[in-house]
């Protein structure tokens, strides 16, 4: 059973002709040969899109998950969360290996919580006046643990490849491509050297308790790209 503080992680089923889905998996692919260059030891080359974190209700243990996707951070009932992915979505439980930071998963998600209606950070600015998804998540994290660092032990800058994808998409909104900035992705936070995932029986379990055998959904592409 997912309890709160426990992450999920998002994989859909990529479109090899979208050119997002193709920078989604270059920004993840040169995300985990970073964390190999730092001496992270990863086993697998999996790539995802978004990051929640669990919250389960202690009077009626319905869960939620608390995340930032478009158009604010908000507190998504599960059924609605897994509603919006397509049947052939992956998706992975995450924990923090410390049973000391563990524990401090129901602190985390209160922090999380106080965050609903802040606006999505279509920029992938750093927080806390705007928020992406993981980057909700490892504020959330490093607010209840005291820690600067809690998913990776260096600072991280954020990668955009191809290059030529994340220049348009900054032109888009009328922004410069980012330089040295640092932050987070998805993908790092899955493959950190302190978190454990796995894709279990469990998150099916809680799917086809939330919505359905049958659930089904629209993929929301851009808005889960870091």
């Amino acid at each position: 059973m997912l309890v709160t503080g426990d992450l999920i992680f998002v994989r859909p089923k990529f479109d090899p002709t979208s050119a997002l889905d193709n920078a989604i998996l270059a920004t993840g692919a040169a995300t985990i040969e970073w964390l190999r260059a730092h001496g992270v030891v990863i086993e697998s080359n999996e790539t995802v899109v978004h990051v929640a974190m669990a919250w389960r209700n202690e009077t009626s243990n319905d869960l939620f998950f608390v995340e930032a996707a478009p158009p604010v951070v908000t507190l998504t009932p599960a059924d609605l969360f897994f509603d919006s992915w397509t049947n052939s979505s992956t998706f992975y439980r995450g924990r923090l290996r410390s049973p000391l930071d563990r524990a401090r998963g129901g602190r985390a998600a209160d922090y999380a919580l106080t965050q609903r209606g802040k606006p999505y950070a279509d920029d992938f600015g750093p927080p806390p006046r705007q928020y992406y998804c993981s980057s909700l998540v490892d504020w959330a994290y490093r607010k209840a643990t005291g820690n600067e660092h809690v998913f990776v032990d260096d600072t991280f800058q954020l990668i955009f490849v191809p290059l030529d994808f994340w220049q348009q998409y900054y032109s888009s909104m009328n922004q410069s491509l980012p330089v040295n900035v640092t932050g987070t992705n998805p993908t790092l936070l899955l493959h950190s050297p302190h978190v454990e995932f796995s894709r279990e029986a469990l998150i099916h379990a809680e799917r086809r308790r939330a919505v359905g055998a049958n659930g089904d959904g629209a993929v929301r592409w851009k808005s889960q790209s870091q």
